[in-house]
């Protein structure tokens, strides 16, 4: 009996290890590259980039802009890199998956303690991300850029879609997106790019109604395609409605919205609804 059992204690053991190994294993694109990069960007001003890609050699670049405050949202511990719940964080290696490098950007050094909206819309703001574009052409042979950002993100990226006159800027997603603002920090009408808006049709975040999706489209008259995806369904909440494990983040819509992102990219339709 006692042998019986320690053989049967030892094959559980064993299928946990294997399932903690496959966990592991699969928590990263196969063969990919996965690195966090710094990249100076003003006087004594670094920016922090967790890169990751396939084992292909894609040239499309997804630059991520994570919500709150945008800091903290990925790190390195014991040789592993780890990333937050923030949709786009979790998704970055999906994303990679999908034929994109998948950069996901940290507040700079000198906005340690997170980047308030002011920031987002600022100067010094799309200074840095200049930079950083420079940097993946040169280190990364990137040819073409995608402006992505969700909740606080999205003005980041509408912001600098605004300012921005590059000719790699390939388009602008926006999700989970923040009501236009009457104040004038974006002016949108400078957006000549195409734009994607993703929103859940029950985001109960009270900062990011749906409403707010359709109000962004009818702003962006200089854009020549702009496309909204309202997203249905998903699993219940595990966070609060304007955090990312909620409909707010796309929980349990990830590979649907992910799909609409591919295909917009690749300039097929989206619909405009997914969900269930």
């Amino acid at each position: 009996m006692r042998l019986n059992t320690a053989r049967r204690i030892c094959s559980v053991l064993a299928g946990f290890i294997i399932t903690i190994i496959l966990v592991l294993a699969g928590s990263a694109v196969a063969g990919s590259y996965e690195a966090i990069e710094i990249v100076p960007t003003r006087p004594d001003v670094t920016v922090r980039l967790l890169v990751i890609k396939a084992n292909t050699k894609p040239s499309t670049a997804l630059l991520l802009f994570p919500g709150a405050d945008g800091t903290k949202h990925f790190g390195e511990k014991d040789g592993r890199f780890w990333v937050s719940n923030n949709f786009l964080m979790r998704s970055a290696r999906d994303l990679a998956a999908a034929g994109f490098i998948a950069v996901a950007v940290d507040a700079p050094s000198d906005q340690s303690r997170g980047m308030p909206d002011q920031f987002r819309t600022s100067p010094p703001h799309a200074k840095d991300i200049r930079k950083v574009i420079s940097y993946l052409r040169d280190k990364h042979r990137v040819s073409s850029v995608y402006l992505v950002g969700t909740g606080k993100g999205s003005l980041s990226a509408a912001y600098l879609a605004s300012v921005f006159e590059e000719a790699a800027i390939g388009g602008v997603i926006l999700a989970s997106v923040y009501p236009p603002s009457e104040s004038g920090e974006i002016d949108f009408a400078d957006i000549d790019n195409p734009v994607l808006i993703i929103h859940h049709l029950y985001d109960e975040c009270r900062a990011t109604p749906i409403q707010g999706a359709f109000d962004l489209k009818k702003r962006l008259t200089e854009s020549p395609r702009v496309d909204v995806v309202v997203v249905t369904g998903g699993s219940l909440a595990a966070s609060s409605p304007c955090n990312a494990l909620s409909n707010h983040g796309f929980h349990g819509m990830e590979k649907p919205v992910i799909q609409a992102i591919k295909d917009w990219i690749s300039g097929n339709a989206v619909p405009e609804r997914i969900g269930r």
